[in-house]
């Protein structure tokens, strides 16, 4: 995770010992020298919250927001999470905490403290001076009480509201520095009894920050360096998931020895010929849930680590877009190799390299175009709606791509129907694997001697009464790159205003203000 932070924030212009030396200061500052090759999902809380910080600190920020750094954390890790920002706080940082009633020896160890009520600023200044503060306006802390506390029921109105208005304007709402601490006591250094034993001395940081400091301003990564990191990243994180990948390897195999089974012979039978054209839905349908699912179950949750990575400028959005959609490449083309020999064997198709390979690129593109697919619909919806749109949305798709199917070229189909036949996907995909089968000189197929009269021996009968007489294969692998290039800009796009709404147009804006006010699908909050 260090590394990773320090290639994205630091590029190449520090060499990867500079970048060691950064980490190892940074760790031992934070106290997690001790766990530096233990997995994140293995850390304690305080550890996750003193590795968040971390991961900021490599490019040496001189202002750190941190939001609620002590919530959910005992009071000995907080009073530890709090000294150690102190020390940040030392060395020259800017550190604003946004902190929920801290403890009396937390808000001890607050520089400045500045309070809300309303919006409004109730109190600018050091926390001991709280106490004679509330005096001016009446109100005695009691000796056991948390000034923290005493100052936020005052703020809540627990003693009533004659007291805000006064308060607000004796700190000029935020501009009067009456109660705030003189410069000399902000520049006192914590001793190392105030902090922990894992810190370096000051010299030595100092040293360190003349040293490297001034590169880690100037470093910059680029496009194309993000994108091999992230694509490194993911990789690994999928390698990891060993039982994810063992399960979709003996899902794929298990089902398609279950396909195979079914239509077990039936390629080469004249007799079996709409049984084949059924062999080949199965592959639209497995192509279609395979790649779709999955996209709909991760994505709403990766969106928050996203926006965290995002908003701190860890890379741009494009660079991870591409990482993670060329991530899935290799296992998706890989599980499609074994899924479609063994279905392609069995179901005894024709053994012609060209028409597998034509099988194949329909079938794998198909499997692209459902993946974006997915993640269109989960870039904007929370899981549970994802889940339940995904589906639905499948169904009409499903049956666009077979509708007409059976009647022989010359039923009549409305101009509105052809349309929306051709706004579905999986029509193009259908158009695609049945030209892959039977058509550019199929051999007649074989008629058992049990047939009276084999209408389906010829594949161009095959084709008119199916109503396919008139595709073309590059027609249809030129639909489906088209709708996968549209789902996968789609997708970007929808990512982005997700990411970046304060930067939309005020109309637009609008429009989706009053969209979400009435119909709203997430549960998340922008």
């Amino acid at each position: 995770m260090m590394l990773l932070a320090a290639n994205l924030k630091l590029g190449k212009e520090l060499h990867l010992k500079q970048k060691l030396e950064v980490i190892d200061e940074i760790l031992g500052m934070l106290r997690l020298k001790e766990t530096l090759n233990t997995m994140a999902q293995k850390l304690s809380g305080g550890e996750r919250k003193r590795l968040c910080i971390a991961l900021e600190l490599v490019n040496n920020p001189p202002v750190i927001f941190l939001d609620e750094p002590t919530t959910g954390l005992d009071d000995l890790s907080s009073s530890q999470c709090i000294a150690l920002l102190k020390i940040l706080a030392a060395g020259g940082r800017t550190v604003i905490c946004s902190i929920h009633t801290p403890s009396a020896k937390i808000f001890e160890m607050l520089d400045a403290v500045y309070v809300l009520a309303e919006g409004q600023c109730v109190y600018q200044g050091k926390g001991s001076n709280i106490v004679p503060y509330m005096k001016n306006f009446g109100l005695c802390c009691p000796i056991t009480y948390n000034p923290a506390d005493f100052i936020i029921e005052v703020a809540c109105l627990e003693y009533g509201g004659s007291y805000h208005e006064p308060m607000v304007e004796a700190v000029g709402n935020g501009k009067v520095a009456r109660w705030t601490p003189s410069p000399e006591e902000g520049k006192i250094t914590p001793t190392k009894t105030d902090t922990t034993s894992g810190a370096s001395s000051l010299y030595e940081r100092e040293q360190f920050e003349e040293e490297i400091s001034p590169k880690l301003l100037q470093a910059k990564c680029s496009w194309w360096l993000q994108y091999k990191l992230l694509l490194m990243r993911m990789l690994i994180h999928m390698w990891r998931d060993k039982s994810h990948i063992k399960l979709k390897f003996y899902m794929n195999i298990v089902l398609a020895l279950l396909v195979g089974s079914l239509y077990f012979g039936m390629g080469t039978s004249a007799s079996k010929a709409l049984f084949n054209f059924g062999f080949m839905f199965t592959i639209v349908i497995a192509y279609l849930y395979l790649p779709m699912m999955p996209v709909l179950l991760y994505f709403p949750t990766e969106i928050n680590l996203l926006k965290r990575e995002y908003n701190n400028q860890w890379y741009r959005l494009s660079s991870y877009y591409a990482a993670m959609v060329s991530s899935k490449l290799p296992s998706m083309f890989i599980l499609a190799v074994i899924y479609l020999s063994i279905v392609y064997l069995m179901s005894s198709q024709p053994l012609e390299w060209f028409r597998f390979a034509m099988l194949f690129t329909i079938a794998f593109v198909t499997a692209l175009t459902s993946d974006s697919f997915g993640l269109l619909i989960s870039s904007r919806l929370s899981l549970v709606n994802a889940m339940f749109m995904g589906p639905v949305l499948a169904v009409p798709l499903i049956l666009l791509s077979i509708y007409g199917i059976g009647y022989g070229s010359g039923t009549y189909i409305s101009p509105l129907m052809r349309f929306l036949m051709h706004l579905s996907f999986l029509r193009h995909s259908m158009e695609g694997l049945v030209a892959s089968l039977y058509d550019y000189g199929r051999a007649d197929t074989i008629c058992e001697d049990t047939e009276i009269f084999c209408s389906f021996k010829k594949s161009k009968v095959l084709l008119a009464f199916l109503g396919f007489d008139n595709m073309h294969y590059l027609w249809s692998l030129t639909c489906l790159l088209s709708f996968y290039l549209l789902f996968t800009v789609a997708a970007y796009c929808m990512i982005r205003l997700r990411l970046k709404q304060s930067a939309v147009n005020p109309i637009f804006a609008y429009v989706l203000q009053l969209l979400t006010k009435y119909f709203n699908f997430t549960s998340y909050n922008y």
